[in-house]
C-alpha cells in the first residue's frame, strides 16, 4: 500500500464496545480509535499500561491498526429490494447478475466450505464479482460426508457466519447436518454464485502482462474457460489423507480406512476396532464406535497429546465471543491480542487449567496415555494454529478410557499387519477386525501442486504460524501474483476476508503492487 499520512485520528469515545475502559490487565486502559488517510478509512485498538519505574508514564502494551475500507469503495450494505421501479422481479435481477459474474468473474474461489462462502459474501459486499467452485454435489457436503454424530467442538458464538448469525434457539454446539444445511442456505441468502460438481483442470496459467489467469473448469462434464484476475484457495490448509506405510497391509483380512472415510459406527457394530491416532478425530471416532456397538475399541497413541475438556477450551473462547457482544466486535478484539501474547497468557495460567481438568489428565495418565497441556502448558488453543494437530478437545472419550471401556496402547509403533491383527514393536499382538487411521492429512500444497505445478511453490507455505505469530500465507500476498490463501477457522475467515478484499481493491485501483 502506498505511503500516506494519517489524519482525523479520534478516540471511540461514543462507541459502547470500543470507548476507553479498563483493560484485561490490572491497571491497564483499552480503547478503540478511528483514522483517515487520503485513500482509506481505518480503525485501531490499543491497550496502555503504566510504567512502574516512571510514575505517570504509560506505554502501549498492544496495538492493532487496520484499514476498514478504501474511500469511494465502501461496503455496499443492504439493498432496497426494488429494482428498476419494480419493472424487474428479484429472480430476474439475480439471474442477470449471475450470468455476468459467470462470464467474467474478477475472482475465482476454489472451495464452497465456510471459508469460501464467507470470503465470497465479503467480496460481494465490497463490489468484487466472484465465482465459487466446489467438487461436491451440494454445498455443505464436506460436512454431510463425515460421521453422523459429529458436532462442532466450539460454541456457536465462535463459529457463526459472517453477516448472518444463528437464531437464538440454535444449539450451543452445532451438529454436522445443521451446519451443512446452514451453509447451503447461506449461499442463497447472501446471493452467491456457486458452481457445484466443478473442479479446476490442471495447469492454470498466469499472464503477467494482462495480470489474469487462464483457467479451465470441468463443471459436471462440461469444460469452461475463464480469466479471473485472482484465484483464492479456500480448501483449507489440509490436503489429502495421510496414512503411514506399514508392512503386511495386503495380508490383513480385515478392513483398513482413514478417518476421512469414516461415515459412522453402524458399519462396525460387533467389530473389534483399532483407531490409530489420539487427536480430535481419533478420540471422537473411538467414542462414537464404543457408544454405538463396536465389540471393542482400542486407541493407539503415537505421541504425546494435549487434552482439555471441550467446556474448558470454550471457557476461553467465551471470553472473546460473548453472546451479548456483536460478532464483528468480538473478532476485532480477538485480533487485537497477538498470538504470542495469548500463548504467554495461557501458559501463565497453566496451573489453573491443570486443576480444572485434573481428573481427565491424571485419569488418562493412569490408563497409560502420555498427556499434557501442550509444550509450555498453554493448552489446545496454540496447537490449533501452530500444528493443526497434537490435541484433543474431550467430549466424553476420556471418561470411557478412564473407566476401561475404551482401551489404550501408547508409545508403541506398528511393526506390521498380520492376517487378523497387528504386530507391535514390542512383539505383542492385538487381534482386530478394523483399523482406522486418524493420522491427519498432508499439506494442501502437495495436493495443489498436482494442479498448479511449480506455481504453487512460488506461493509459499500455508498454515501454521510465522515468526511474528501470524498465520503463514493467509489473507495476504503469497509470493505469486493473483494467488491467495483463505485458510483457518470460521473466525479467521470472518476477519481476514475484509483485509483480503481491501488488498484486491487496492491492486485494481493501483494503490498496491503485486510481485511479478
Amino acid at each position: 500500500m502506498e505511503s500516506t499520512t494519517i489524519s482525523e485520528l479520534e478516540i471511540n469515545s461514543q462507541d459502547v464496545y470500543f470507548r476507553p475502559s479498563p483493560g484485561d490487565l490490572p491497571g491497564s486502559v483499552s480503547s478503540g480509535f478511528t483514522f483517515s488517510t487520503p485513500i482509506a478509512n481505518g480503525r485501531g485498538l490499543f491497550t496502555l499500561t503504566r510504567v512502574a519505574s516512571e510514575p505517570g508514564v504509560w506505554k502501549a502494551f498492544t496495538l492493532l491498526v487496520s484499514l476498514d475500507s478504501l474511500k469511494g469503495h465502501e461496503p455496499i450494505g443492504a439493498e432496497q429490494g426494488v429494482y428498476h421501479g419494480n419493472l424487474l422481479c428479484w429472480s430476474e435481477v439475480r439471474e442477470q447478475r449471475a450470468r455476468i459474474i459467470e462470464a467474467n468473474p474478477h475472482v475465482l474461489i476454489v472451495g464452497a466450505g465456510q471459508n469460501g462462502l464467507q470470503v465470497a459474501a465479503r467480496f460481494k459486499q465490497m463490489g468484487i464479482p466472484t465465482l465459487i467452485i466446489d467438487k461436491n454435489g451440494r454445498i455443505g457436503d464436506q460436512w454431510r460426508k463425515r460421521y453422523p454424530s459429529l458436532t462442532l467442538h466450539t460454541t456457536k458464538q465462535h463459529h457463526t457466519m459472517l453477516f448472518q448469525p444463528y437464531p437464538e434457539t440454535w444449539p450451543r454446539y452445532t451438529p454436522r447436518d445443521k451446519i451443512a444445511d446452514w451453509l447451503e442456505q447461506y449461499a442463497v441468502s447472501q446471493d452467491l454464485v456457486v458452481w457445484m460438481k466443478s473442479q479446476l483442470l490442471s495447469a492454470p496459467s498466469y499472464n503477467k502482462n494482462k495480470m489474469e489467469w487462464a483457467v479451465s473448469i470441468d463443471r459436471d462434464g462440461k469444460i469452461f474457460t475463464i480469466n479471473p484476475k485472482h484465484i483464492v484457495l479456500a480448501t483449507g490448509t489440509l490436503g489429502g489423507p495421510y496414512t503411514p506405510v506399514i508392512e503386511g497391509r495386503d495380508l490383513f483380512k480385515g478392513q483398513i480406512l482413514h478417518s476421512d472415510d469414516y461415515t459412522g459406527a453402524p458399519h462396525f457394530i460387533g467389530k473389534r476396532v483399532v483407531v490409530v491416532g489420539t487427536g480430535n478425530s481419533g478420540a471422537d471416532i473411538a467414542l462414537d464406535l464404543h457408544v454405538r456397538g463396536a465389540q471393542s475399541v482400542t486407541l493407539l497413541q503415537r505421541s504425546v497429546t494435549c487434552v482439555q475438556a471441550s467446556e474448558t477450551v470454550n471457557g476461553i473462547t467465551d471470553q472473546f465471543w460473548r453472546p451479548e457482544v456483536p460478532t464483528e466486535v468480538a473478532d476485532y478484539r480477538r485480533a487485537g491480542t497477538p498470538f504470542k501474547l495469548m500463548k504467554q497468557m495461557l501458559s501463565e495460567q497453566k496451573d489453573f487449567y491443570w486443576e480444572k481438568d485434573k481428573h481427565i489428565l491424571e485419569g488418562l495418565a493412569k490408563a497409560g496415555m502420555n498427556v499434557n497441556l501442550g509444550p509450555d502448558g498453554s493448552g489446545v488453543f496454540p496447537l490449533v494454529y501452530e500444528r493443526l494437530g497434537g490435541y484433543w478437545m474431550d467430549v466424553g472419550c476420556a471418561d470411557r478410557i478412564i473407566a476401561g471401556k475404551i482401551k489404550v496402547k501408547s508409545g508403541l509403533g506398528i511393526k506390521r499387519f498380520l492376517e487378523h491383527g497387528l504386530l507391535f514393536n514390542d512383539d505383542t499382538i492385538l487381534d482386530t477386525d478394523v483399523v482406522i487411521f486418524a493420522t491427519g492429512f498432508v499439506n494442501i500444497q502437495s495436493v495443489m501442486r498436482g494442479i498448479f505445478g511449480e506455481t504453487i511453490d512460488k506461493a509459499g507455505p500455508a498454515g501454521g504460524v510465522d515468526e511474528e505469530g501470524e498465520m503463514r500465507g493467509a489473507y495476504r500476498p503469497t509470493g505469486h501474483p493473483g494467488l491467495w490463501y483463505a485458510p483457518g477457522d470460521f473466525q479467521i475467515s470472518r476477519f481476514g476476508s475484509r483485509l483480503l478484499a481491501i488488498q484486491l481493491q487496492a491492486i485494481e485501483l493501483g494503490y498496491m503492487k503485486q510481485d511479478i
